[in-house]
């Protein structure tokens, strides 16, 4: 089986794409991470859309990993990130993952969609909303 990757898409900035496909390395997953360090550290208003619709079952790693980053950067990233689109494939996975974001505390409003084009009109959306302002921006 091929080594699975994380892509991270910023074409579209203020929008940030990551798109995971297969089961990435522990060493694609540090990359990631990295490249999620330096998009913060922007200190920019954008929006997240997380594509997995080719990812497969994550990783204990990949898993610790982000709840790690998460908690080292919740507090800055409610500041910055006015939202994250999740984007899966079946209405199973969405379903599972509607009632897991019920449970777990992420520091950024989110959304659990079907496709790529949806992700990226919810963040549109939060990203229209003036409000929703990065911290020290007037």
């Amino acid at each position: 089986m091929a080594q699975g990757r994380i892509e991270t898409d910023t074409s579209r900035w203020p929008i940030v794409v990551h798109r995971t496909i297969g089961s990435p390395s522990d060493a694609e997953v540090d990359a990631f991470i990295a490249r999620a360090d330096d998009i913060l550290a922007r200190g920019e208003r954008h929006a997240v859309v997380f594509e997995n619709l080719l990812a497969e079952t994550p990783s204990a790693y990949m898993r610790q990993r982000s709840i790690d980053w998460l908690t080292r950067n919740g507090e800055r990233m409610s500041g910055l990130c006015v939202g994250t689109a999740l984007v899966f494939r079946t209405a199973a996975l969405r379903f599972v993952m509607s009632g897991v974001m019920l449970f777990v505390s992420h520091p950024t409003p989110h959304a659990v969609v079907g496709t790529l084009d949806q992700g990226l009109a919810w963040c549109r959306d939060q990203l229209a909303i003036p409000t929703k302002r990065a911290v020290g921006q007037r």
